[in-house]
């Protein structure tokens, strides 16, 4: 299986030239009828894929040798035993396969090229945030994607609070010594008063809190996401010590140490998402602060033929959005309503040009394009 990722997305859209087969289809979860119905699934889609490239002029039994790996996942439980909702499976002589968490529509396409659009909508690996799960005991920080946690090791991490409190009074402790009057006759040091002796709980903490913020400023990326994890009490006085310039308004309440992993990540993608969407949030208002001018197009032959000349920066596409037609290459661009042999969907094809010339291309939800356009782009030029 591989990982999404934007890399991956450039990849499989530069792919071209020879026989391309692209299939989606929503499958279910591990449960006890799971493997046999998503097996079925993408059988009856091999099926249809094989009738697609024999219409194209492909030998039958080349056709069962192109797709001879993909129909091998049929039988596979163990693959299918780590399905999530949505798979997505690539044959151009090899196989690449993509299980994510999109329940994707039933398709099959055969081309010269992959069709991408639907992976648009899902998460990317490369999507990164962090996880600073802070408790008295042991502060962790995990690296956060769409996938799931790691656990990132931070040279001079303070182990917990005794092991921070430990090493700073010894310093202090030190300094004291050092710094008292000289001997008294007899060899006697006088008396050093220091108050009631007794420690301040919230200072104590904010200097411990204070030591791994120190920390993580010099080892973490600065504009990466981070998500606070700790019991109530101590958000707020984390907080009110911290210098990193990307940490997340919201937090993760709760002792972390008693959350799993999988609950804690599904808790901190809820709130390090919207961080991570917020270039493309910025890059859709350009566009529509730049509406009138010569950059922002929308007019569908237009698109697609910037795109070809990679002139698009970003490319903003409907998530439900179609556009069949036929691109002829500098030639011209004829749409129509619906399907017609040998028509391809023209978004899906802007977004491959735009991906290959390492422009940017979002889904967007169809009520949030500007204008309740199919399709935006915002040129370079």
């Amino acid at each position: 299986m591989d990982v999404l990722s934007s890399e991956t997305l450039r990849e499989l859209a530069s792919s071209q030239g020879g026989t391309h087969v692209s299939i989606y289809l929503p499958t279910k979860r591990f449960a006890p009828e799971a493997v046999a119905e998503n097996g079925t699934r993408l059988k009856n889609l091999l099926k249809e894929a094989r009738e697609q490239l024999v219409q194209r002029g492909m030998r039958a039994g080349e056709a069962d040798a192109l797709l001879k790996q993909a129909s091998a996942l049929v039988e596979d439980r163990p693959f299918w035993l780590e399905a999530r909702d949505g798979l997505a499976v690539f044959v151009d002589g090899g196989t690449r396969t993509f299980r994510l968490p999109v329940a994707f529509e039933e398709s099959v396409f055969v081309g010269d090229r992959f069709r991408i659009r639907p992976l648009l909508t899902a998460p990317r690996a490369d999507e990164r945030f962090y996880v600073l799960s802070l408790s008295l005991k042991r502060p962790r920080v995990l690296v956060g994607s769409p996938a799931g946690l790691r656990e990132l090791a931070v040279e001079e991490m303070p182990e917990g609070l005794a092991d921070a409190l430990k090493w700073d009074d010894f310093e202090k402790r030190s300094l004291q010594f050092h710094t008292r009057t000289a001997q008294a006759p007899g060899g006697r040091r006088p008396a050093v008063f220091h108050g009631s002796g007794e420690p301040d709980p919230k200072e104590e903490i904010a200097r411990y809190f204070r030591g791994i913020d120190r920390v993580l400023s010099e080892q973490l990326d600065a504009g990466t996401p981070v998500v606070l994890a700790a019991v109530d009490y101590l958000v707020p006085l984390y907080r009110a010590v911290s210098s990193l310039p990307s940490l997340a308004a919201e937090a993760v309440t709760g002792s972390p140490d008693g959350m799993s992993d999988q609950e804690l990540h599904a808790r901190a993608w809820d709130i390090a998402r919207p961080a991570l969407e917020r270039e493309r949030a910025a890059a859709l208002q350009r566009a529509v602060e730049m509406w009138s001018s010569p950059r922002v197009v929308t007019d569908p032959a237009a698109l697609v033929s910037a795109a070809a000349d990679r002139r698009v920066e970003t490319l903003f596409v409907a998530v439900d959005a179609e556009l069949w037609g036929v691109w002829r290459d500098g030639r011209g661009t004829e749409t129509h309503p619906v399907r017609l042999p040998g028509d391809e969907d023209l978004l899906d094809l802007a977004a491959a040009f735009t991906l290959r010339a390492g422009g940017a291309v979002h889904a967007v939800e169809h009520e949030h394009m500007p204008q309740r356009e199919a399709a935006v782009a915002l040129l370079r030029y």
